[in-house]
């Protein structure tokens, strides 16, 4: 029994379903029915009770059934509301399916209104299949709704409409919405069956229950066709629209985007693309890209390409070790080897992206602090297997050409990759090493050279992984590197022994052995090998480089005995693995024949680092090499370290490596023989002799096939050794003997073949016998024949021998000199070598000086044998050497006196001593022959007297030998006590003019700095310091002692510093006597000799930077940092360094008086370094400054700039134009960061104004000119909004500059052109004016015009149109005013007639183009222009053609009248019935380029000959104008346009062939009046036209006597006119008048007038042209004005009448055959046409009279289209003969017979086929 609720429930149930099928027939109450009570109903679907459930599951179905009609509305709102509500799952299952069938039906907006009731609370769903449902409902949704702009108020509010305020559901919807986007169509279509198997073989990033859930549990959701479907790509083209909208955030759409950003859709993609620009995602959220690398892992790969752009983009990506790592090992085995799923261009694509995502991991990837491997190793495996998956060491190629390329890009990047990854990473010691043999095995194996930088460049990286510090490590990387530094270069395969090397110097330190060995391999190379080998090889070598290349590293050399060990070991040990081993032929094993490029290198090396070693210097420079060398040279304790270390040094080793490069001179002399012999010459100097030149000695045989080299160097070298090494051999007499022996063969003069060996044996001997003598093993009186042997070849020299042969003899005999072993002895025998030698000195000869100061080493130079003793001679001829200009001469005079007064106890003598003096040697030249201090006395009283002299070459020379004598002589106490005194003169030098003088002194005062002892130096700073200042006097410096050159150091006063006395009043004036300091320093500044001036080396900048400065002298310091002279500028710098700490502080503190005291200076200032300096320092001083800090002096500087700007100097106008250009672009670059600014509208208001006056742009110089020009121009392009009070001055005032800125050149030359090239330039002139950027300013000036700046600006506009002179500007005028029309259209109105006024005046410009630029501003103009203006202009144009008085005047209104025709076309039209009647008759004037002009303005609107007729009274009214003024050429244009007014008329004339009655009136008239005229040039046309007036005046004529009568006069007045070229036509018009007047019998008058020219001379050749057309005109007037009236009633008298005229006209005939052969087919047939009666007996006669004429002159009727004529005329003939004309044809036989015979013999004579047609036509007319 059942419950009252259930019975109760039951009732209501059934109560609803009956309502419901009660109206289930109407639609619209059924609908109101289901609105009120389907919810209730529903809700009784979750009842209690099973019973109450049944009922309500049957009304649904009966619902069901009546809901089918589509008219039938349900209440879907109510009903989502009921689903959201309900908990009944059973309700809800209603709900839905009724929810879908009643959204279908709902209109648009009612569906949008029920998308946030459906979202809301989506989320929350628990039941997959409801929810499924409602997100397919929403779907369905989200194609109606109207998306707003983004970022609009909508946009923003989107989120809150749309349901999705909770976060919540906005994530779930943008969730799913994502993987919509991941469903494939053919997904969405799969059957249940199919769906798994779809899903297994093509991944899509989605599971079956995601692609369940999509199609909402229905494989019909996405059907085409089926019953409610969607479409699938529709779907998703509005679902990434949503997501790009405001309804979700950057997070919550980012992953959703990337799915959308993976289709194929462009539609979808284009937008996801813009998302993810625009996203402002973090992408250093770990959460973030954790989902992105599970997302990665699910993707199909066109999406993980997405997602791995946007992992490229993060930091925090590269730290998921994992994750990274999985996903480049998925994606490689995706798109790489033989399995790979993912092909083709997509495959290409994940590559490209993946290999895009290591790089960025390599170069982000977190630094492993630890020793962890890191993921680095991991990747650059799997990038190795996919190189090898490609094919290697060759690729395999796939694909297509473009493919292959593309893969080959992408193999290039895998090996860049894997450098970047290794060099972040940790390996194993054997995995790196494998890595990097592979990748050098890549290197040489790879086939493109593209590919091969790319593992180049990944070795490069990897270096930072080889530090070795084991000893396996480092050997392993040894025999690395070695293999592939020796590996050869094969078929197929390449070097790598630049990376090699590159790999020794960076990963192996410098005193590696085997790292040095590859970089000789390097520099050993064949002469093809590659240039970066070389330079990566040299730089190995270099221990400076090795300093850079290991900058954390001290420098440890390689020990020099190893490396003699390893390289020149002859010993009998095992080669090394690494090492070649040694051939038959090579002494060293590591030199065997392929590499002896090497040994050189390797000698060279050696002595190189032994070197080093024995200099001990911790700290290189980059010119190391060059310093040491220096060292060698003139540094007597580092020779004596170097002697010092190689005694201590290992002997053993040393003897090798002289041995090895003795082997090599010996065995390879034509490979490296000057390093060879550079190594033993260099170390011997400083050799041991008992235990290194002793054991040696015994190979200096080998040395003397080298003193025949032709190389001097390798020569001298060898000389020198042997000269070290023979006192030393046993046989050293018998190479001497061998030596002279060779010398005395050559006689007095070696031949240029023995020139070499000559020279060589000279220096041997004087070599051997120098050094013999400071070992002690010889005596001076021993080897006294050999030296004069010597002496003699000397001598011998100097008289005849060449340049060389006289040095080997001067280095010979002065190395005798130098060891005491000879002298002249005899006062004869001085002089005979003193004089010739001096000569050569004299000559400037620096051996020939170098030997004067030896010849007074030896001891016999101090005896005296005469007046003086030979050494003071000898000094007497070096001082006179004073004159000699060259510097460098003077240093070897100085060294040489030097020698000669202190001998061995100068340094310039000890230092030319390459042995150990022992014995005698040492005691009786070294200790004996000792310093001479009477003559060191001597010497300085004479030098430092000479440092006073007034002259030039004296003092240059004085001070130089004065240096020299410090130098080389400071350690004697003669000197040493002279000091002082040589510091004052040279303080004495500072003020000498020549400038290499001030640099000896600078660096001489130097030097006594330097030479001086502690004591010394303290004082001498006191004593400089003292000169400054001026406490002290004893340095003497002069007030007048001239200091600096006019002009060097100018004051700003048109004064200039130069002496003593200008530097203190300096001081005094500005009450700073530091000043003094500064400008004494300034004086010493500038020298070659040092790096720094005396200035720095005494340290005044010290001294100067702690005193008290007075601020008057910051704007002079300031201004004098940018003196032109580059030691000012210097020195100047060094003092503004020392006194301002800070320099910004004291700009900015002293600005204003720096300042004002350049824009004083650069105009006051009269000489060019003020005001260069000046404009320099300006434009130093105001860059980088805030506008406001200069703004009161802006106008000045520009005043100044544009002044200087017109310098006489070259300099200063360039230093102005810089600082010109440097206020351009502060301005510019002000304009363009803010236009609007209050600086920007200051600078603007200040410098505009300026520029735009008569001092800027319209100055008179060139250069102030265009600079002004090109700054206004970059003002305009940037100014905006604050240029439009200026816009009238800029346009106005750039109009005038366009005609000044042409070069003279165009103006010249088109000054001296004819008329006609002057048009060509002219255009090309005007061309040039509107393209250039002038005016291209002017036009983007106007871009900014509104009506304020029009009011101003029209006026301004209209004075400068009126003033123009120049063509450019007029035409720039014009161009503006066109302009103005087509842009600004709008404005003009009021200023119109204002400019149209002007331009009635200007369209007549002189200038052809001048005027057509007006006609066309005119032009335009009219298109804003009122009635009324349109119409006085072209008022005024008419009453100008009419009142020319040249036709120039005519040519102007026609280009007026055609640019408006085409320019402005409605505006013609307005004024057509003007216009047109004026273009046609000024399209007649009598100048071809008027006429040419208007012809084209009436085609350009009128339609022909209908347009005349339309209108014909305005027409003959201008005509009339025309015709009635007193101007010949506008008459005679009117009376033309009459004639062809009258053409188009004839060709529009009427059915009745008559012109219309009322225009007959308007014509007559004008063409009286026009035909009355004189003739003219033209006027046949009128003449021509009148029979056609005639022919189509009937009705007038006919019907007026009058008329009739005066156009009868008027033909017979214009036939009888006096004119010869124009009677032909008369001729011709009276004819047709005749043949028109069929009225009119006046044959007889028409004869009579043309008779006198129907008979020209007889011989056809003297007939003119024009006689000959006259003669045709009148043959025509005598076959065609006969009367037609009597034609048709007598022809036979007609017929006879004409051919009596015509046989007294046979001349005419014969010279008008067309005429006549015409004429006569013409009246034929008019006579066969008439009715005329049979004529008379005589009838017959005048018909062969015809003939006979016809057919006369056969022969001379040659031209084809004669004949045709005449066999045209001969068949009218016979027509009218036969049909009777000439009476009865039987009464003419003889004729007959005639006719026929002729005609025959014509048809025979006849080529012609058409021709013989027409003949034969007329027999068969005959014969019928």
């Amino acid at each position: 029994m059942a419950s009252p609720n259930e019975g109760a429930e039951l009732k209501f149930v059934s109560s609803i379903r009956y309502k419901f099928a009660s109206v289930s027939g109407d639609e619209k109450k059924l609908s109101d029915a289901l609105h009120s009570h389907l919810i209730p109903l529903l809700d009784k679907a979750g009842s209690q009770h099973k019973a109450v459930r049944d009922a309500v599951f049957q009304a649904f179905i009966s619902v069901n059934s009546f809901v089918k009609p589509v008219g039938v509305l349900l209440p879907v709102a109510a009903l989502v509301d009921q689903y959201k509500k309900t908990n009944s799952p059973v309700v809800k299952q209603l709900d839905l399916s009724l929810i879908k069938q009643g959204i279908l039906r709902l209109d648009p907006p009612r569906r949008r209104e029920l998308l946030p009731v459906v979202l809301r609370a989506i989320s929350k769903e628990t039941s997959s299949a409801g929810v499924a449902g409602f997100f397919n409902i929403f779907l369905r949704l989200l194609l109606d709704i109207k998306l707003p702009s983004r970022g609009s108020k909508e946009d923003l509010a989107l989120r809150e409409s749309t349901g999705l305020s909770d976060p919540k559901d906005a994530s779930y919807v943008s969730q799913w919405l994502g993987k919509l986007f991941l469903l494939r169509q053919d997904l969405a279509l799969a059957t249940e069956e199919d769906l798994g198997e779809k899903l297994a073989a093509s991944p899509s990033g989605l599971t079956l229950e995601d692609v369940t859930f999509l199609r909402s549990n229905n494989p019909q959701t996405w059907r085409p066709g089926s019953p409610n479907s969607l479409s699938l790509p529709e779907c998703k083209t509005k679902a990434i629209g949503f997501l790009a909208s405001g309804a979700f955030t950057d997070y919550e759409r980012h992953i959703p985007t990337i799915c959308a950003a993976g289709s194929l859709d462009s539609r979808i993609t284009s937008v996801a693309d813009d998302i993810l620009k625009r996203s402002k995602v973090d992408l250093e959220n770990k959460d973030l890209i954790q989902s992105l690398y599970d997302a990665h892992g699910k993707f199909p790969a066109a999406h993980r390409i997405q997602v791995l752009r946007v992992l490229s983009k993060s930091v925090v990506a590269c730290g998921f070790r994992d994750e990274a790592v999985e996903a480049v090992k998925q994606d490689f085995n995706l798109a790489s080897g033989d399995n790979a799923s993912v092909v083709g261009l997509e495959g290409l694509r994940l590559n490209k992206a993946l290999l895009a995502f290591l790089g960025w991991i390599a170069r982000n990837g977190p630094d492993s602090g630890d020793e962890s491997p890191g993921m680095g190793p991991a990747l650059v495996l799997l990038l190795k297997d996919y190189i090898l998956s490609q094919g290697w060491p060759e690729p395999n190629p796939r694909g297509t050409q473009s493919q292959i390329q593309d893969e080959q890009r992408l193999r290039a990047n895998a090996y860049e990759t894997i450098g970047i990854l290794a060099r972040g990473s940790h390996f194993e010691h054997k995995a790196k090493d494998s890595l990097v043999k592979w990748l050098f095995d890549s290197l040489i194996s790879d086939p493109s050279p593209d590919v091969v930088v790319y593992i180049e460049s990944a070795l490069s990286s990897m270096m930072g992984l080889f530090k070795p510090s084991v000893a396996t490590e480092t050997r392993d990387l040894e025999i690395l590197l070695l293999e592939y530094m020796t590996l050869p270069e094969g078929q197929g395969r390449r070097t790598a022994r630049h990376v090699a090397a590159r790999f020794a110097n960076n990963c192996l330190p410098y005193n590696n052995l085997q790292a040095r060995w590859i970089n000789i391999l390097a520099l050993s190379g064949s002469s093809s090998e590659r240039r970066d080998v070389l330079e990566e090889g040299q730089r190995g070598l270099d221990p400076w480089w090795a300093t850079k290349l290991h900058a954390d590293d001290a420098l440890v050399l390689p020990d020099w005995t190893k490396l003699v060990h390893m390289f020149f070991d002859v010993g009998d040990g095992e080669v090394e693995q690494n090492q070649m081993a040694v051939d038959k032929i090579s002494k060293y094993a590591l030199f065997p024949d392929g590499r002896l490029r090497a040994f050189p290198i390797a000698i060279r090396y050696v002595k190189q680092v032994l070197f080093l070693t024995a200099y001990g210097e911790d700290k290189l420079e980059i010119d190391w090499e060059s310093r040491l060398e220096r060292s060698l040279q003139n540094d007597l304790k580092t020779r004596d370290k170097l002697r010092q270390h190689f005694a201590a040094s290992n002997h053993e080793a040393l003897l090798s490596l002289l041995n090895a490069a003795f082997d090599g001179l010996r065995d390879h002399p034509d490979l490296g023989s000057e390093d060879c012999i550079g190594c033993l010459a260099e170390i011997l100097s400083f050799a041991p002799s008992a235990t290194i030149i002793s054991p040696l000695s015994e190979r200096a045989e080998e040395l003397l096939p080298w003193i025949k080299s032709n190389n001097q160097k390798v020569r001298q070298s060898a000389s020198s050794v042997f000269g070290i090494l023979s006192p030393w051999n046993s046989q050293s007499a018998q190479f001497i003997s061998q030596l002279r022996t060779f010398i005395e063969s050559c006689g007095g003069a070696p031949s240029a073949a023995q020139s070499a060996e000559y020279q060589g044996s000279l220096a041997c001997l004087g070599s051997y016998f120098s050094r013999a003598a400071y070992y002690g093993k010889i005596a001076a009186q021993d080897i006294s024949d050999h030296a004069r042997f010597l002496h003699k070849r000397f001598s011998d020299a100097l008289q005849q021998g060449s340049a060389d042969v006289t040095a080997a003899a001067l280095d010979a005999i002065a190395q005798l000199w130098t060891s005491n072993l000879h002298f002249p002895e005899k006062e004869d025998d001085l002089a005979a070598t003193l004089e010739p030698l001096a000569k050569l000195a004299a000559s400037g000869n620096e051996k020939a000086i170098w030997a004067l100061g030896r010849l007074a080493i030896p001891t016999l130079a101090d005896v005296s044998g005469g007046e003086a003793d030979p050494a003071g001679k000898i000094l007497d001829k070096l001082f006179s050497l004073s004159e000699i200009k060259r510097t460098e001469v003077h240093l070897a005079v100085g060294e040489a006196i030097a020698c000669a007064i202190a001998r061995w106890d100068s340094e310039a003598v000890q230092l030319g001593l390459d042995v150990e003096p022992s014995g005698p040697g040492k005691s009786d030249i070294i200790e004996a022959l000792r310093k001479r201090p009477a003559r060191i006395s001597t010497t300085l009283d004479k030098l430092i007297s000479d440092c006073k002299t007034t002259k030039p070459s004296l003092l240059k020379a004085s001070g130089i030998w004065l240096f020299c004598i410090i130098q080389y002589c400071s350690t004697l106490s003669e000197v040493q006590s002279r000091l002082r005194e040589c510091q004052v003169a040279f303080m004495r030098l500072l003020t000498a003019r020549d400038e290499l003088v001030q640099e000896t002194a600078s660096r001489g005062l130097a030097l006594v700095y330097e030479k001086g002892d502690q004591s010394l130096k303290g004082d001498l700073v006191k004593d400089l310091v003292a000169s400054f200042t001026g406490t002290k006097t004893q340095l003497k410096v002069d007030e007048d002692t001239e200091l600096f050159d006019a002009g060097a150091l100018p004051t700003g006063e048109g004064k200039s510093i130069t002496s003593y006395k200008d530097i203190i009043s300096l001081a005094n004036e500005v009450g700073d006597q530091s000043l003094i300091y500064k400008f004494m320093a300034l004086a010493t500044n500038a020298a070659t000799w040092s790096a720094r001036s005396a200035f720095g080396r005494f340290g005044l900048s010290n001294i100067l930077s702690d005193a008290e400065l007075d601020p008057k002298i910051y704007p002079k310091l300031y201004r004098y940092r940018f003196d032109p002279n580059s030691n000012v500028r210097r020195s100047m710098d060094d003092i503004w360094k020392a006194v301002v700490s800070d320099p910004t502080v004291v700009i900015d503190t002293y600005f204003d008086a720096i300042m004002q005291d350049l824009l004083k200076s650069i105009l006051d200032g009269r000489e060019w370094r003020v005001r260069e300096a000046s404009s320099a320092a300006m434009a130093d001083l105001i860059y980088g400054q805030p506008f406001s800090k200069y703004e009161k002096y802006y106008t000045d500087i520009w005043k100044v700039a544009l002044r200087v700007l017109d310098d006489q100097k070259g300099s200063v106008r360039a230093a102005a134009l810089k600082l010109c250009m440097g206020l351009s672009k502060t301005l510019v670059t002000q304009l363009q960061e803010n236009n609007s600014s209050a600086s920007a509208r200051a600078m603007i208001a200040q410098v505009l104004p300026f520029l735009l006056s008569d001092k800027g742009i319209e100055n008179s110089v060139k250069e102030v000119k265009y600079m002004s020009i090109t700054t206004v121009l970059d003002v305009v392009k940037n100014g905006g909004e604050a240029l439009k009070l200026f816009i009238p001055t800029i346009i106005t005032r750039f109009l005038g500059l366009l005609s000044t800125v042409e070069p003279e050149a165009v103006n010249y030359y088109y000054q001296r052109v004819g008329e006609e090239d002057r048009e060509g330039l002219d255009k090309l002139r005007s061309s040039a004016a509107t393209r250039s950027p002038m005016f291209e300013c002017i036009v983007d000036c106007l871009r900014s015009v509104d009506e304020g700046v029009m009011r101003e600006f029209a006026p301004q506009l209209v004075l400068t149109i009126k003033s123009a002179i120049g063509m450019q500007t007029k035409i720039g005028c014009g161009e503006v005013l066109s302009t103005l029309a087509l842009r600004h259209s709008l404005l003009l109105p009021p200023y119109n007639v204002t400019f149209l006024k002007v331009m009635e005046t200007q369209i007549l410009d002189r200038n052809h183009e001048t005027s057509k630029a007006y006609a066309r501003s005119s032009a335009y103009l009219l298109r804003s222009a009122t009635l009324e203006a349109r119409e006085r202009f072209t008022s005024r144009l008419l009453e100008l053609y009419f009142g020319a008085e040249d036709e120039t005047t005519r040519q102007k209104v026609a280009d007026a009248a055609l640019a408006i025709a085409k320019i402005s076309p409605d505006a013609f039209t307005d004024l057509e019935t003007r216009l047109l009647p004026f273009a046609y008759l000024a399209k007649h004037d009598t100048d071809s380029y008027v006429s040419e002009e208007f012809d084209a303005v009436w085609n350009q609107h009128a339609g022909g000959s209908h347009t005349v007729k339309r209108f014909i009274d305005e027409i003959t009214q201008i005509v009339s104008e025309g015709l009635n003024t007193s101007k010949w050429a506008l008459q005679h244009g009117a009376a033309l346009t009459i004639a062809s007014m009258l053409t188009a008329l004839d060709s529009a004339v009427g059915k009745d062939g008559q012109f219309a009655a009322v225009d007959l009136p308007r014509l007559w008239p004008v063409l009286e009046k026009g035909l009355s005229l004189k003739t003219f040039q033209g006027k046949e046309k009128l003449v021509s036209a009148y029979p056609l007036f005639i022919q189509h005046s009937k009705t007038l004529w006919s019907t007026d006597s009058a008329f009739a009568a005066q156009t009868k006069k008027i033909a017979i007045r214009e036939a009888k006119r006096n004119n010869d070229e124009y009677r032909p036509h008369a001729f011709q018009a009276l004819a047709k008048f005749a043949a028109a007047r069929d009225d009119l019998d006046m044959y007889a008058e028409a004869v009579s007038l043309v008779s006198e020219y129907l008979k020209p001379d007889v011989e056809a050749h003297k007939v003119t042209e024009l006689e000959r057309r006259t003669s045709e005109a009148a043959l025509e007037v005598v076959m065609t004005a006969y009367s037609r009236k009597k034609m048709q009633s007598t022809p036979l008298a007609i017929l006879e009448n004409v051919v009596a005229v015509a046989e007294g006209a046979k001349e005419a005939i014969s010279l008008a055959k067309d005429t006549w052969f015409t004429g006569v087919a013409e009246i034929m047939n008019q006579a066969g046409e008439a009715p005329g009666g049979p004529g008379d007996s005589a009838a017959g006669i005048v018909a062969t009279r015809w003939f006979r004429l016809l057919v006369a002159d056969r022969s001379d009727v040659i031209l084809e289209s004669q004949r045709s004529i005449r066999a045209k005329a001969l068949g009218a003939f016979v027509k009218a003969w036969k049909k009777g004309t000439f009476g009865p044809v039987g009464e003419q036989g003889p004729l007959h017979e005639e006719v026929e015979q002729r005609l025959k013999e014509i048809i025979g004579a006849e080529r012609s086929i058409d021709v013989q047609k027409l003949l034969d036509q007329a027999v068969q007319q005959l014969v019928s």
